[in-house]
């Protein structure tokens, strides 16, 4: 049985341009973001505003935190949906393409002496 890490692995190293490594990274982004909100990051976004969420922290520290989350959303709003979508229409044109194409039967060399 494989490990999670040897699956990732075979996931990274794959294709760039296949359907699983679009899916791979849709679902690392929405890891990554999922784990920003989990961690509370939201709340230092206010550094658009000008004010600081939480006192304990330099505003220097506040809009690092901040920028890391407003990145991350943003990725997650807009390459998510554009990864699966691409995954999709790859995976459809695949198989459109797979059926379209009838390919000659290949006959077995054979030589006669």
């Amino acid at each position: 049985m494989k490990t999670i890490s040897q699956v990732l692995g075979g996931l990274w190293r794959g294709s760039a341009f296949s359907p699983t490594a679009f899916v791979t990274r849709a679902l690392l982004i929405a890891v990554i973001y999922g784990g920003s909100e989990l961690l509370g990051l939201r709340e230092y976004t206010t550094f658009l505003s000008g004010t600081s969420a939480n006192l304990n922290v330099t505003w220097q520290t506040a809009a690092v935190l901040g920028l890391i989350h407003l990145l991350l959303y943003v990725a997650f709003i807009l390459l998510t949906p554009i990864f699966l979508v691409t995954a999709g229409l790859l995976l459809t044109y695949r198989r459109w393409i797979g059926r379209a194409q009838d390919p000659e039967p290949q006959l077995a060399s054979t030589t006669e002496r």
